[in-house]
């Protein structure tokens, strides 16, 4: 957290300071009602937030067994503030994170993020220590993220066994939903995805939920209405922008997935499995191999997934499959039958 918060009659809220379980935050030290700005800080253990409060705070968890309970409360980064809830592991084990019932809106960069830290440079060959750094095992349920800058919930690379369920993602300037390289077995069920991905100033469009080199996610029961690009794309990044040094070469394909039971409305594609298969990605800066003489292709891939029961709403390519050995067993459904 970028932010440092003053001291108020309630001390025991300053950054430094571990909260003991089963509190409830106050607002410098006033009731629910009173009208001056709720301050929160970093929380761990049992934490509940007052219902009535707007908080203009980012909120950083980075211990285990930690749940948050925001009872409805208001975050309002007012386009100021990067990320309402980070829940960061620092590159040490981390896992049991549940946040729920909070209402967050208006970040530059994204409403929830869950992430290690490690910069890009500082991963490991091994994998396995990769995964044992990062978090797991964090649960979402019955939030809202509004108006992020970029992406609205971002699952960071080799977030594993995390879910998002009942929950609603729209307005993002990005992608909704954005499960990254090398994460895995998390499951995305039971939430509606609107309106995201409509970027501006000639930058292009983006689909409610990117599965970017992930494998082995539960998408299920979801309603994707009236996203830029689409519903549900999965591919393999390039490894774009790679001159930059920050840029990661994807060993992970977007493999195994199940996209089940989920409703389309109004999408220009529903599903779209290696989606940059047939993409000119010349501007991209890529770090993989081209396919042609050109650069301007690249080899994507999006095999062995499922997808089936899915319904859809409205014009638009319904599944659309580039990858290989994808079952697509999917139901086609007209406006009128809505």
């Amino acid at each position: 957290m970028r932010e440092t918060l003053k001291f108020t009659p309630c001390a025991f809220f300053s950054l430094m300071v571990v909260l003991p379980l089963s509190l409830t935050a106050c607002a410098d030290g006033a009731s629910a009602s009173d009208s001056r700005e709720c301050k929160v800080p970093v929380i761990n253990g049992n934490v509940s937030l007052q219902p009535s409060c707007v908080y203009h705070q980012e909120i950083m968890i980075t211990r285990s067994h930690t749940t948050l309970d925001c009872r409805g409360a208001i975050l309002d980064g007012r386009n100021e503030k990067s990320f309402g809830i980070v829940v960061n592991s620092k590159g040490k084990p981390l896992s049991d994170v549940t946040i729920k019932n909070c209402k967050i809106q208006h970040y530059t960069h994204s409403g929830i993020r869950i992430t290690s830290d490690i910069a890009a440079n500082k991963l490991s060959p091994d994998h396995a220590e990769n995964y044992r750094r990062t978090p797991t095992r964090v649960n979402l349920e019955s939030v809202e993220v509004t108006g992020s800058g970029r992406v609205g919930i971002y699952f960071d690379d080799y977030v594993t066994h995390s879910t998002l369920k009942n929950s609603v993602v729209r307005d993002s300037y990005m992608s909704g939903i954005y499960l990254e390289h090398s994460s895995r077995n998390n499951a995305i069920v039971g939430n509606q995805i609107i309106n995201n991905g409509h970027e501006s100033f000639g930058k292009g469009k983006r689909e409610g939920l990117a599965v970017d080199s992930s494998a082995y996610n539960l998408i299920e029961g979801n309603r994707f209405e009236s996203n830029g690009a689409g519903g549900v794309f999965l591919y393999k990044n390039c490894g774009e922008h790679f001159s930059t040094g920050k840029s990661v070469i994807r060993w992970q394909h977007s493999d195994h997935n199940v996209i089940r039971n989920n409703t389309f409305v109004n999408e220009p594609v529903g599903i779209w499995l290696a989606s940059r298969q047939n993409r000119d990605l010349s501007g991209f800066d890529c770090g993989d191999k081209p396919r042609d003489g050109s650069g301007k292709y690249f080899n994507d891939y999006a095999d062995d997934n499922l997808v089936e029961g899915n319904r859809f709403v409205g014009e638009g390519v319904r599944v659309r499959s580039e990858g290989r050995n994808n079952k697509l067993n999917y139901i086609k459904m007209w406006a009128d039958e809505y």
